[in-house]
């Protein structure tokens, strides 16, 4: 919305409000591209180098490589081999987090070099280790790699964004512990983006026209800042949740379960996954997992910018908005060829640029599209269209 110098928003500005889940997507978008984020990432590289430079002085001390050398397979197990080879690529993902930070003074965002040094450690042999020195460089090389890798998922490359609402939701369940307070956000709808185009300004975005599409972070240093496509529900997803409601929504394995096997035998679920196959719909290890790959679809659509305000906490939105259902959640999804329940506007993900007005009574039209049958959806936005 439209505000004053003082937050406070202008006479006759839309009003938009977060739901709770939006405002977690939120917390967690800002935090994993923050500044202060980065550099602990870097601290955390540090610190894991620091430690394989013990344990290879140690190995070498002690003459290890003399008894690594093999007829078979050569010096492939030796401490040497793994220095040549791994160690310059945990110093090169350490360099490349080093020109991360340097280029956030031009708002350029990109990836870090974590996938990169994963693959090299995982072709090399840490057979001159110790088991307890290999089994600590593991578990410390996957905390950095989890970590780092949050900052991958949201950068995307090439404008490719592919965050889902079931990720966001399972990275809230674990760390939500470090955000006791949600920061304070307000929906900027003077600052508009489009799918595929640089934002112009560097920050999260929120769709227009739909409550249930993932938020994105987007930038204006380099072309991969553009916003992607809206990730949402498909008319699959917006069944399950319908039925499952939001909280059980990722969470609740056996509701999930029950939802995808009937699913399955009704005919309206038929991709188990590339991890899944004939049978897993009925095992709740399997069937959150087969949930994602068929609720999702994509298409362009336009954003709003979330801008966080410094300083500034929304110390109700835990305690009122989830005692209470969001206000897009109280009312239900309607079906096309039903009459409408509530004037005002809505909208449907069947359709880009979907959203208008209906009268109380009205039948609610099928608009042809890929994404099966119509549903239309009451709108986050509502106000009128200015000419």
């Amino acid at each position: 919305m439209t505000t004053d110098l003082f937050g406070k928003p202008l006479a006759g500005s839309p009003q938009y409000t977060l739901t709770l889940q939006q405002k977690r997507q939120a917390t967690l978008l800002y935090h994993w591209l923050s500044m202060d984020y980065l550099q602990e990432l870097l601290a955390m590289v540090q610190r894991l180098i620091a430690g394989v430079d013990v344990v290879v002085d140690e190995a070498t001390q002690q003459g290890r490589d003399r008894l690594m050398v093999s007829e078979r397979w050569g010096v492939r197990d030796t401490t040497a081999n793994w220095s040549t080879h791994v160690y310059p690529a945990l110093e090169a993902f350490r360099e490349s987090t080093i020109r991360l930070i340097a280029r956030r003074a031009n708002e350029s965002y990109s990836g870090t070099g974590a996938y990169q040094c994963a693959r090299m450690i995982s072709e090399h042999s840490s057979m001159w280790m110790t088991v307890g020195e290999e089994e600590r460089f593991k578990e410390e090389f996957q905390k950095v790699y989890r970590y780092a890798r949050r900052i991958d998922s949201v950068c995307g490359s090439g404008g490719q964004k592919r965050i889902s609402d079931d990720m966001m939701s399972n990275s809230w369940e674990r760390y939500s512990d470090i955000f006791p307070r949600l920061p304070l956000f307000r929906v900027r709808t003077d600052v508009e983006g489009e799918s595929g185009k640089i934002p112009p300004r560097t920050g999260v975005y929120i769709a227009q026209d739909d409550p249930n599409t993932t938020l994105q972070f987007g930038w204006t240093g380099n072309t991969d800042g553009r916003l992607g496509k809206a990730i949402t529900f498909n008319a699959l997803g917006l069944k399950a949740l319908a039925v499952l409601g939001r909280p059980a929504l990722w969470r609740d394995d056996d509701k999930i379960t029950v939802f995808v096997s009937d699913a399955f035998r009704r005919g309206i679920m038929t991709d188990y996954g590339m991890m899944s196959g004939p049978g897993d719909e009925d095992d709740p290890r399997k069937a959150p997992f087969i949930l994602t790959q068929n609720v999702y679809t994509q298409r362009p659509c336009k954003w709003y910018f979330v801008e966080m305000i410094d300083g500034e906490y929304d110390d109700e939105a835990e305690t009122v908005e989830s005692s209470a259902p969001a206000a897009s959640s109280r009312r239900p999804n309607v079906p096309a060829g039903t009459p409408c329940p509530e004037a005002g506007w809505w909208f449907t993900p069947v359709k880009p640029d979907s959203r208008r007005y209906f009268k109380q009574g009205e039948t609610m039209p099928a608009l042809s599209g890929d994404y099966g049958q119509t549903f239309w959806q009451w709108s986050p936005d509502q106000s009128t269209p200015t000419l």
